[in-house]
């Protein structure tokens, strides 16, 4: 059996800011929603957190 796991002090500075690994939620989304695996591992542990779209909304709802 494959097991995958992050090691949540592993997890860098290029890691989105609004992501909070240890509740499993967005906060830049407008009700912190909960993401897929699939969807915290390509945005939120990366640098290509700035490709998310809850991201970018949260950004244009700045403005």
């Amino acid at each position: 059996m494959n097991a995958l796991t992050i090691k949540i002090n592993e997890v860098t500075e290029a890691s989105c800011p609004y992501s909070d690994i240890i509740a499993n939620v967005c906060r830049a989304s407008m009700s912190s929603m909960k993401l897929g695996l699939i969807a915290s591992l390509k945005y939120c542990t990366s640098e290509d957190y700035d490709g998310c779209p809850i991201f970018l909304a949260k950004i244009i709802r700045k403005r």
